[in-house]
């Protein structure tokens, strides 16, 4: 089923936002947005006609998005709290021994369920305030599966609690279980969308020449959670096995397929691309490394990136504004 397209003003281009998946790195979408917040002198739901997130991403995208704070969106600075005030316990080591952990999610779900549950409530998808696209991937089916509010505002099956989604796309392999979903007699095992497009910006192109195809020209807007910054050299990828290859894979891959879609997007004619997207240098990787300092060092580089890419923002802000 898919869902009708919508009108929208001629010669109007559409708005996008993509925020990118990270875990606790999340705080720099959340500061970096904040930004575009002051600029815009408006909410972001009022911006942008379509937003996408994946992962972590994704829980900013259903703040932003929905009447989940009384009857209306969160604020970047209300998401920032979420995860300073919240991360340390999302992110709770359980008491495992080395050779559990090796067959166990490295979390419990519990307090991040019980925290999406504080933040949203009994919200439901349909409430959204603009096109909004969450990612996930669907173990029972091998592919991805994503929520797209269009569809709840149409199909009642398909219109999730926002927690409910907002766990699914957060659903990151090893670090939490899968999250079971259903919908009259669909069955769905869920996990982090970031397993196949950590960088939703393509996605959330493809969903805006869908839902708007009279459309002319994209302005999208793309938010990473930092540059990593462990990068590997000959010397040390030479003579690496199985184990070695084990750790970076998933980080090389990602990174890469992230890479792809830069490029892709920013060789459209019909599409103006801005990304954001600092380096993580003076701070972990690590999605889950929630100590007190690394807390700081995240909000410090996001603060900084604002002030030194003031031009960017400002470039983006106008093709925004038209």
């Amino acid at each position: 089923m898919r869902d009708a397209p919508m009108e929208t003003a001629p010669n109007c281009p559409i708005k996008v936002l993509a925020i990118d998946g990270g875990g606790i790195r999340g705080i720099i979408p959340a500061i970096i947005l904040g930004a575009f917040e002051k600029a815009l002198a408006k909410p972001l739901h009022k911006v942008f006609d379509l937003i996408a997130g994946t992962s972590t991403g994704g829980i900013i995208a259903l703040g932003l998005g929905t009447k989940c704070k009384g009857d209306g969106p969160y604020t970047s600075g209300d998401l920032l709290e979420l995860y300073v005030q919240n991360g340390p316990a999302i992110f709770r080591r359980q008491l495992l021994t080395a050779i559990r952990q090796v067959f166990r999610p490295k979390y419990s779900p519990a307090a991040l369920e019980s925290i999406l549950t504080k933040y949203f409530g009994d919200t439901v998808f349909s409430s959204a305030l603009t096109n909004l696209l969450i990612s996930s991937y669907n173990l029972q089916s091998q592919l991805p599966f994503f929520f797209k509010s269009e569809r709840a505002k149409s199909d009642p099956d398909y219109d999730w609690k926002v927690r409910d989604i907002a766990r699914a796309t957060s659903a990151a392999p090893t670090f939490f279980p899968p999250f079971h979903l259903q919908s009259g007699a669909q069955d769905y095992a869920l996990v982090d969308g970031g397993v196949f497009a950590n960088n939703p910006a393509m996605a959330a192109y493809a969903e805006a020449r869908h839902v708007y195809p009279e459309a002319q020209q994209y302005v999208v807007v793309r938010v990473g959670t930092g540059d990593r910054q462990d990068h590997i050299s000959f010397a040390a990828a030479r003579n690496w096995g199985l184990l070695p290859w084990a750790k970076q894979i998933v980080p090389v891959f990602m990174d890469s397929v992230s890479e792809a879609v830069d490029y892709e997007l920013n060789q459209l004619p019909s599409c103006a691309y801005h990304m954001f997207q600092p380096s993580l240098e003076g701070a972990s990787n690590e999605m889950d490394d929630v100590s007190a300092e690394n807390l700081s060092n995240l909000q410090s580089l996001a603060n900084r990136y604002v002030q030194s890419a003031a031009k960017q923002i400002a470039d983006a802000c106008e093709d925004l504004a038209a």
